[in-house]
């Protein structure tokens, strides 16, 4: 992965802070075309050039595409001419802006600016309807159906890899390991959905939301018993991969209501965010047989419900389109060298995300 790669993805994540607040606008599970627009621009605040390709301005993450999403327009600018684009696939997929001219460095005190436009077919109601026994076990406030039919996990190839600790989420931690002790304590190991349940009842209860630039480490989150979207997901993942259930983060962009706004600065002002509409947000997701990958976010739902988590979050019930999945490391990692760079090339980055239905 390059350093500008690098760049493109720490700089979504630093607006994966959404507010949970009340959402603007009720919906109903639908199929829905969703506008987003990420504008990027970079100043060069030092004294000597810096390769433009290592800024990161030219890269922006990608919409995944699956069964429940698809991409139906996209168009990307650099220094507000249209320009052409090249996109490059995986689990976090992104496209890197062409530029015009014979750009290769950003000059002492020059800036440049990027953005891309995406409009995204969203079928929330095909993401909602896999997880009709939870919606079923919410409504009525009997869990039982879900116990019942609750398998334990056999770790396969494909799985394993989702159990594993890394340096982001390293469940070895003895801060971590308390934790898991605690929820072992009191939730049945042979049920992963009694287990999920004791988890997501423990953040939802103990850990505040507080938006904090850069990213908390798990271990941090815990300590501190606050953390915003990334902290809290983070923090599920680890918890979740120490029980020895497949699990790892996602993260995309949130339609809230049309009067939202948020702006962010950090980096001792070498970094502004604003987001307009909505904006990032990130959330877990876990293996639970017999019914697969299951979203759950402890930033959006009803204080008390654990499965509020899960059936009422933004995932299953609003526009948002899915950017990325962080599978193999967390993206606290990534932040990090985002954040040497900024200090070491002096580069002072303006960032604004755009979300609405179109």
């Amino acid at each position: 992965m390059s350093p500008a790669f690098l760049v493109a993805i720490a700089a979504l994540i630093a607006g994966l802070s959404v507010v949970p607040a009340t959402l603007g606008q009720d919906f109903t599970p639908t199929v829905q075309q969703v506008y987003v627009k990420i504008y990027n621009e970079v100043q060069n605040m030092g004294s000597t050039p810096v390769p433009l390709s290592e800024t990161g301005v030219m890269e922006f993450n990608y919409p995944l595409e699956d069964p429940t999403q698809r991409i139906e327009r996209v168009e990307a600018r650099f220094n507000g001419v249209n320009v052409s684009y090249a996109i490059y696939g995986g689990d976090e997929p992104y496209i890197r802006v062409i530029p015009t001219g014979s750009w290769t460095n950003l000059t002492p005190g020059t800036k440049v600016d990027a953005w891309v436009v995406y409009v995204v077919r969203v079928d929330t109601l095909s993401r909602f309807e896999s997880i009709i026994d939870f919606s079923d076990a919410y409504i009525t406030g009997n869990t039982s159906r879900l116990e019942e039919k609750s398998q334990p996990i056999v770790l396969n190839s494909t799985l394993e890899e989702y159990v594993s600790a890394t340096s982001g989420w390293n469940y070895t931690n003895p801060l971590i390991q308390l934790l898991l002790r605690y929820v072992l304590s009191i939730a049945d190991p042979s049920k992963p959905v009694d287990l999920v349940r004791t988890v997501v009842e423990y953040v939802d209860s103990n850990i505040a939301y507080s938006i904090r630039t850069p990213p908390r480490e798990p271990w941090e989150t815990l300590l501190f018993m606050e953390g915003d979207c990334d902290d809290q997901s983070n923090l599920l993942v680890t918890v979740l991969r120490g029980l020895g259930i497949p699990s790892y983060q996602e993260y995309g962009m949130v339609y809230l209501s049309s009067d939202f706004r948020l702006e962010t600065a950090g980096d001792n002002g070498m970094l502004n965010i604003t987001m307009v509409g909505g904006g990032g947000h990130a959330w877990a997701v876990a293996f639970l047989p017999p019914w697969g990958w299951v979203r759950i976010d402890t930033v959006f739902g009803i204080k008390g419900n654990w499965l509020s988590h899960i059936v009422s979050i933004p995932y299953y019930n609003y526009p948002t389109v899915v950017m990325g999945r962080s599978r193999g490391e967390a993206g606290q990692v990534e932040w990090l060298s985002f954040e040497r760079q900024i200090a070491r090339a002096k580069l002072k980055y303006v960032i604004l995300y755009e979300v609405s239905v179109v």
